[in-house]
């Protein structure tokens, strides 16, 4: 029982990062409808970004607000430049699906290329362990768990509360219908990939710090973004929540009986067997139409 218990609090943790994947991703694709495969490299320059901020002296918290920046600036400057040009030049969703997956692996090897490909760590958290009896876990694991959630109901407020975030769901819904309104929609597109990019960001910030960046890390990255969306549901922000915490615990507890190395394959199990039994995903509606 108590074995249970710990790799259910283990997967609760492993399951945050994954929810702030899927659901930062997930807003992206069901703004623009674009597979933004370069979300792995935004990721990847929260990370090197904090870690560049911190040798030049600054706290962890002033690092990890710089990796935050570099994010959401990478994001926003790839739809403002690159995306938002491809678009006016008529280009179809598989060259913009070729060119975001390009842009990752480019940045990729650049960032390997400037700091070299060997384990970057985030230093000064104050890491403590949390005994309650037999079961154990840290304080990491609490603000990872911590983290998500408030990022999650931040975001939830946003688009039910603002007038901003009321015109990404209209956009979410009826692209077309949001224009004929008078939305312009190139600003919300931009705005779904600032948005997107400010949550990614600290994801990739608590990884850095619990087990240290590389530059191949914004392949992990977009795998468990894209997984979680198509299991919660395309459209659905509380649906790839949701499914990002069910993987981590499918890993987790998996590996009671399982070795770790099929981790991914019990990630693609569980979404094998969601796709078989509701192919529109859990929260799901149809394609290119979304409900938050």
């Amino acid at each position: 029982m108590d074995l249970l218990v710990q790799l259910t609090i283990n997967g609760l943790s492993l399951g945050s990062i994954y929810a702030l994947l899927g659901i930062s991703w997930g807003l992206i694709f069901a703004v623009t409808r674009t597979f933004h495969f370069a979300h792995g490299a935004t990721l990847v320059v929260a990370c090197y970004s904090a870690y560049f901020f911190q040798q030049l002296g600054f706290p962890l918290v002033g690092a990890a607000v710089g990796g935050i920046l570099g994010a959401v600036l990478f994001g926003m400057a790839v739809e403002g430049i690159l995306y938002r040009f491809l678009r006016k030049s008529f280009a179809t969703p598989l060259v913009i699906f070729v060119a975001a997956l390009g842009t990752l692996i480019t940045a990729e090897n650049l960032i390997a290329m400037a700091f070299g490909t060997d384990t970057k760590p985030l230093e000064g958290f104050p890491l403590k362990v949390i005994k309650i009896g037999r079961v154990g876990f840290n304080n990491l694991d609490v603000v990872m768990f911590i983290t998500a959630g408030v990022l999650f109901a931040a975001l939830m407020l946003y688009l039910h509360r603002t007038k901003n975030g009321k015109a990404l769901r209209a956009v979410i819904s009826n692209p077309e219908m949001a224009e004929v309104i008078g939305i312009d929609t190139r600003k919300y597109f931009l705005l779904a990939f600032a948005l997107g990019s400010l949550l990614v960001a600290p994801a990739g910030v608590l990884v850095t710090i619990e087990r240290g960046a590389t530059p191949d890390l914004g392949h992990w990255a977009i795998l468990y973004a894209f997984i979680p969306v198509i299991i919660g549901g395309i459209g659905s922000i509380p649906g790839a929540a949701l499914a990002g915490f069910i993987i981590g615990l499918a890993e987790s507890i998996g590996i009671w009986k399982i070795s770790s190395q099929w981790q991914v394959g019990i990630a693609f199990v569980v979404l094998v067997i969601v796709l078989i039994l509701k192919p529109t995903g859990l929260f799901g509606f149809r394609v290119y139409r979304g409900k938050i």
